[in-house]
Parts: C-alpha cells; sequence; structure tokens
C-alpha cells in the first residue's frame, strides 16, 4: 500500500546525497535557503502575533497557525535542503539500502550547519530593519518576541523534547503526504494543514527556533533570555525533531509496509549470495 512512496522518498535520498557529493557547497547553500524560508515565515507570524497581542489575544495563536503554511511550502516548491524533512527522506533511504548510516549523518550535520547559517544571516538581516525594536509602533511586537522567546528558552526538558517531536512528526507527515499526492492544490492544502496543527498547538522546530529566538536575542534582552538558552532550545529541539520524523513517521511506515521490507531483505540476501561466490581464474 505504502511501497510506492518509500521508493519515491528513497529515491529522493538518492538524488539528495548524488548532489550533495558533487558539491557540499551547494548543498550547504541549498540549506542556507531553507533556513531562510523557515525564518521569514516566523517573522511573519511573530509580527501577527506581536500585533495582534494586546487587541485580539484570543485569536493570536490561531492566526500564527494560518499563516505559517508557507515555510514547508517554500521548501518543498522553490527547493531548498531542510534538516527536519531530511529526517524523514534519508532515514527511509537508509532502510531501504539507497543509502549509508554514515551518508544520513553526513547529511544531516551539513543540512542543520546550512540550516543554521541560513537562519543566523536573516536573523541579523531582520534585526536590521528595525521593525522588531522597542520602539514606537514596533513595541508590541517587540515586547511579543521577548516574552515568547524567554517562555521557549526556559522551558522544561521533558517538555521541550516531546513538543519538538510532535512539531517534526508534523512536518514530516506534510512531506510523506506530499510524495503521495499528485496535484499541486492538494499538497499545498495538505501541508498547510500539518504547519497549521504544529504551530497552532505550540509545538517546537529546532529550525524555526534557530531564526526565531535570535530575534529575542539580538536586540536588547532581559536575563531570561541568553545564548545558554539558545543552545539548550535548538540542541533539545534538534533531537526530539529527529524521534518525530526518523520513527514516528519514517519508522512506523516503514513497520507498516511488511512487503517493502520483505523486498529489500531479498534484495540484501541476493546481494549477500552474489558476494558469497567464489571467484574462478582460468
Amino acid at each position: 500500500m505504502y511501497a510506492k512512496t518509500i521508493e519515491a522518498i528513497s529515491e529522493q535520498a538518492a538524488a539528495k546525497l548524488a548532489a550533495q557529493r558533487r558539491s557540499l557547497f551547494g548543498h550547504f547553500v541549498r540549506a542556507m535557503l531553507a533556513g531562510m524560508y523557515v525564518g521569514v515565515s516566523i517573522a511573519l507570524i511573530f509580527t501577527i502575533g506581536g500585533t495582534l497581542s494586546s487587541g485580539a489575544p484570543f485569536v493570536v495563536r490561531l492566526l500564527m497557525g494560518v499563516c505559517f503554511g508557507c515555510a514547508l511550502n517554500y521548501v518543498v516548491f522553490a527547493g531548498a535542503e531542510l534538516f527536519t524533512g531530511a529526517n524523514l527522506v534519508l532515514t527511509l533511504g537508509v532502510l531501504t539500502r539507497q543509502a549509508r548510516v554514515s551518508d544520513l549523518m553526513q547529511n544531516w550535520v551539513w543540512t542543520w550547519l546550512g540550516n543554521l547559517a541560513g537562519s543566523m544571516l536573516l536573523a541579523w538581516m531582520v534585526v536590521q530593519t528595525g521593525l522588531f525594536d522597542n520602539s514606537g509602533t514596533t513595541q508590541g511586537v517587540y515586547q511579543f518576541v521577548q516574552n515568547l522567546v524567554a517562555m521557549k528558552m526556559n522551558l522544561p526538558p521533558m517538555q521541550l523534547f516531546w513538543r519538538a517531536v510532535l512539531a517534526n512528526w508534523l512536518v514530516c507527515l506534510g512531506v510523506w503526504m506530499a510524495a503521495r499526492i499528485q496535484t499541486e492544490t492538494a499538497r499545498i492544502l495538505m501541508i498547510w494543514w500539518c504547519m497549521f496543527t504544529f504551530i497552532t498547538c505550540g509545538f517546537e522546530h529546532s529550525v524555526a527556533n534557530m531564526f526565531g529566538l535570535l530575534l529575542g536575542l539580538l536586540v536588547p534582552h532581559g536575563e531570561n533570555i541568553s545564548w545558554a538558552g539558545y543552545w539548550y532550545n535548538v540542541g533539545l529541539a534538534t533531537l526530539g525533531n529527529i524521534v518525530g520524523g526518523a520513527v514516528l513517521v519514517a519508522g512506523f511506515y516503514w513497520l507498516g509496509t511488511p512487503e517493502m521490507r520483505a523486498q529489500v531483505a531479498a534484495m540484501k540476501e541476493k546481494s549477500d549470495e552474489v558476494a558469497a561466490e567464489p571467484a574462478f581464474s582460468n
């Protein structure tokens, strides 16, 4: 039932690895773009939240969720390398023997670093605009961001971890459905539903936080906001995101597709038999 989808995603893994081998720099730049696409979407919803937080606080999370669907759509349709999506794609690549564990680890490290670099670059650029300063018409947005960033940096570890697990469960579910759906409109809609759910529920996404937390750090801030808090959140969110994408989506669909597991096992057995055959020389 799901074998074709697993095959399609594992072929994506092979293609991504081939492109990465051709040009690691090119891969890194594409990962930077993904960090920037997610970051600009965070800038959008933070602006919405700050604008509405005093006048209509009861609709803030709802409208932030409505508007965040652009993030993954940018990544999917513009083309970029997102670490959290790679948690699904490269895991299925390994399970189907299209990639090795060492390939997966290298891809995840370089993609994460590229996402971080792109997020930091965009955060610096956005802060230079003055739109998140504590002055004039931007004061409401500034205070909203400060409160939200302080909360995220001081979440209890288990709460942060499980919020991150659930965030990337939904992100990778969006990637999974996009691989199964044929029409562009349907793909956009289903990706949007996943992003809407994750933001409105308040889950934690490592790449989104790479950018979002910097909006609180790169302007004058209180003692509850710090670089230690930044790395605490991004680090633990990264671990939770890996579990959400690699286990809850890639792992569960792999376990739920016994015919695919049998096919890969048969291929492995055949390759082992060929390797074991004695070589004869004339």
